[in-house]
């Protein structure tokens, strides 16, 4: 092999090459680039707007329920007319007369707010009540009460609230006799002016226990005000407020508070509003419109939501106008307590 030969075997790329060589790796780079960032943002905004349907989903559908079984409780139906008897020392008018309406709603702009009442929870079948001052004997056990705790007894003649006493781990019974509540016997007509007297109206018996049996004459008179036909039973009021605050990480989210305990139930909500269908009015109106809440046959809802930041940046969660993906969704619920009315 001569020189000039070994010379040019040994020559490596000219510039030339090399800054074609590297313009094209560049296009390649490029290319992998944009489709990975293209990616990328199209996995963002599924992922967003998968966060929004599952806030969407957890939110409609507790809210929805907590509508539909407003005012719900396993005894009578209260209207504008029957409402709790309050044998309490001193009663919470306007909570109890909120209860007896099942809803009560507020106006705030896109924040409204909306309080469902309900007695849905642990449910005690009355076994035994045959005189107004005895302690209700219930099947099971009292599992879940507590002293003091205000509870509804009720049938389908009445519902009578009262605070509870007496009640021991593992026991059957619950007592009523207690300086918070208006006389030691139950009746439907508490005379307020009576409430340190043993009796503050003629006493009712809610179940005697001895069904088919006919009452005696002694069961008449130890229940002057009357003796229940039907099934009794214990339950315990509740109320469920939703509202749409700030949840710390700025944004806003929609809450749940029972018992002053507050749960957040869904991040992303930009937008809540509220209006109801009054009796058999055409149309849904505002909280303020309302003056009957008893007679509030149905609920519209409407919620906004917006993408959620979590992990995401902002260009993941962008929509195709440069603005963060929002989604507004629409229901309308009838209150199952209230469709007599219409």
């Amino acid at each position: 092999m001569t020189h000039s030969a070994s010379r040019a075997a040994q020559r490596g790329f000219t510039m030339i090459e090399l800054m074609v060589a590297l313009m094209l790796g560049l296009l390649v780079v490029g290319a992998a680039s944009s489709i990975f960032l293209s990616n990328q943002r199209v996995y963002g905004s599924t992922e967003a707007i998968n966060r929004i349907q599952e806030n969407q989903r957890s939110a409609f559908e507790m809210l929805t329920r907590d509508i539909r079984e407003a005012g719900t409780n396993p005894c009578l139906r209260f209207t504008s007319t029957v409402r709790p008897i309050l044998q309490l020392s001193a009663p919470d008018a306007a909570y109890w007369g909120r209860f007896a309406d099942a809803l009560v709603g507020t106006e705030a702009g896109n924040a409204d707010r909306i309080t469902l009442y309900s007695a849905i929870g642990n449910v005690y079948s009355v076994t035994q009540h045959k005189k107004p001052a005895d302690p209700i004997t219930v099947a099971g056990n009292t599992a879940g009460l507590v002293n003091g705790q205000l509870l509804m007894l009720c049938n389908t003649d009445y519902g009578i609230v009262f605070s509870a006493s007496g009640v021991t781990a593992g026991g059957s019974t619950v007592g009523h006799d207690s300086a918070a509540n208006c006389g030691t016997g139950f009746t439907p007509t508490p005379d307020p002016t009576k409430c340190t007297a043993a009796s503050s109206g003629p006493g009712y018996c809610f179940w005697l226990g001895t069904v088919p049996v006919a009452p005696t004459v002694t069961d008449f008179a130890n229940c002057p005000a009357g003796i229940g036909q039907s099934p009794a039973y214990i339950v315990a009021p509740t109320d469920a407020l939703w509202t749409l605050e700030a949840n710390g990480r700025n944004g806003q989210s929609l809450y749940r508070t029972v018992g002053g305990v507050r749960s957040e139930i869904a991040e992303g909500v930009t937008g809540l509003d509220i209006s109801y269908k009054v009796g058999n009015g055409a149309n849904y109106v505002s909280a303020t419109a309302v003056a009957d809440w008893s007679r509030v046959t149905a609920v519209h809802v409407q919620m906004t939501f917006v993408a959620a930041q979590g992990a995401l940046s902002d260009t993941q969660r962008q929509g195709t106008n440069n603005a963060p993906l929002t989604r507004q969704l629409n229901d309308y619920i009838a209150l199952r307590n209230h469709q007599d009315i219409q």
